[in-house]
């Protein structure tokens, strides 16, 4: 009779704590804002002042933010046409504004000084996340899996959150 009771309180007690985490617990997962106590570091080279916190003013390169806006610039092994098709797809069309930049809208052409110190975006690194407010969220390198997986968790909680 012992037996089938510690039985029964072993199984018990995971059921049990199942359903507490289950109505009582909530996931939350954050986006970490980056440079929100300003540029520590100023890229070498860079002679512009930056804001605290530091935001990107989408007029200053010709782009209007949504809640998610994903800017890539070309690097060898990034296929850019294949990860647009795979954020509509997962998206939707429209729902993630991608901005695949060799040039800025007036026809100037993006030098190394543009990614380093506008977007602050160092090697291996050549993609950036930005909500609407100009924030910068994220740095990926969309040549591994595992960071494209990152920024696509990191585009839906963006997403469903903000």
């Amino acid at each position: 009779m012992k037996k089938i009771l510690y039985l029964f309180l072993a199984l018990l007690l995971p059921a049990l704590i199942f359903v507490f985490l289950k109505f009582a617990g909530k996931n939350e997962f954050n986006i970490p804002v980056y440079h929100a106590e300003g540029v520590k570091d100023q890229p070498p080279g860079c002679d512009q002042s930056y804001s605290t916190p530091y935001r990107i003013v989408g007029s200053l390169i010709g782009m209007t933010f949504r809640s998610a806006n994903v800017i890539m610039f070309p690097s060898k092994g990034l296929d850019i046409p294949k990860f647009e098709s795979k954020i509509n797809d997962e998206f939707g069309q429209g729902t993630v504004q991608l901005f695949p930049i060799g040039k800025l809208s007036n026809d100037e052409p993006l030098t190394d000084q543009w990614k380093k110190c506008v977007f602050l975006l160092n090697d291996p690194f050549q993609t950036v996340l930005i909500d609407s407010v100009g924030s910068i969220r994220g740095y990926y390198d969309l040549r591994t899996r595992e960071e494209e997986d990152r920024l696509r968790v990191e585009l839906k909680i963006l997403l469903k959150r903000y």
